[in-house]
């Protein structure tokens, strides 16, 4: 069952070039997500009654051409497939002309909230958002390499206000922390076109965070790979690739 929704450009989600910052499109996709379900009757509340929520486990992000401010875009979605306790997302962007600005391809993790554990996705689940239980071919996804040095370091304090309501912190600010330990003029001068998102551990508030990144490639593709760690483990990895 697919889903779509309108929304325009605001101010505050644009850059400085007046273009949608790429952190900006990624919560577009996951309030689509997130729109979606409660379309199906299996939204927040319904999360809460029974104690589940799905966690967003990988990005893989295409962005053709950024949505410019007051800029009016449509976002499409459809839940592809469910294999055991996966759920798979796909995602699309076009502007007013139908021009495809952007695809993402999504995996999320559905959990027992209580337990912090997955489970297999309900048949009410897979009914709710029109699928089959023999719908289960993944979505292709590129995974995320990780830095081969730590030639950029940055560390950062979670604040009350990057958890969202599972608990932990946000997805995105996991790239915020990523795209921040670049210099800023490397920013400036480039833009994204790919995004490859792999987390690995949940982060909560009261945690040290640490960002390490390295830089290759040319000007014709340039690519950062990045590693978000709590404490000593791995919390995400993530590849952007620029140009």
């Amino acid at each position: 069952m697919a889903y779509s929704r309108t929304y325009d450009i605001p101010y505050f989600l644009i850059d400085k070039n007046r273009k949608l910052r790429i952190t900006a499109l990624m919560q577009f996709l996951e309030d689509m997500a997130i729109r979606h379900s409660e379309a199906c009757g299996v939204g927040l509340d319904y999360y809460e009654e029974n104690g589940v929520a799905w966690v967003l486990a990988k990005w893989d992000i295409e962005i053709y051409s950024y949505p410019g401010f007051n800029q009016q875009i449509t976002i499409s979605t459809v839940p592809t497939s469910f294999r055991s306790y996966f759920g798979f997302r796909m995602l699309e962007v076009r502007d007013q002309a139908d021009k495809l600005l952007a695809r993402a391809h999504t995996l999320w993790v559905f959990v027992d909230t209580r337990r912090k554990k997955p489970i297999p996705v309900t048949q009410e689940l897979i009914r709710a958002y029109g699928l089959t239980s023999d719908q289960k071919k993944p979505l292709p996804m590129e995974a995320p390499s990780a830095p081969e040095s730590d030639e950029l370091q940055a560390r950062f304090q979670i604040r009350p206000g990057d958890i969202d309501t599972n608990g932990h912190v946000n997805n995105i600010r996991f790239v915020e922390w990523a795209l921040d330990t670049l210099p800023v003029d490397f920013a400036e001068k480039h833009s994204v076109n790919r995004v490859l998102v792999d987390y690995r551990k949940e982060l909560t508030y009261g945690e040290p965070v640490t960002a390490t990144a390295d830089i290759s490639g040319n000007e014709d593709e340039l690519v950062t790979r990045h590693r978000i760690s709590g404490g000593e483990k791995d919390a995400s990895l993530i590849t952007f690739r620029w140009k």
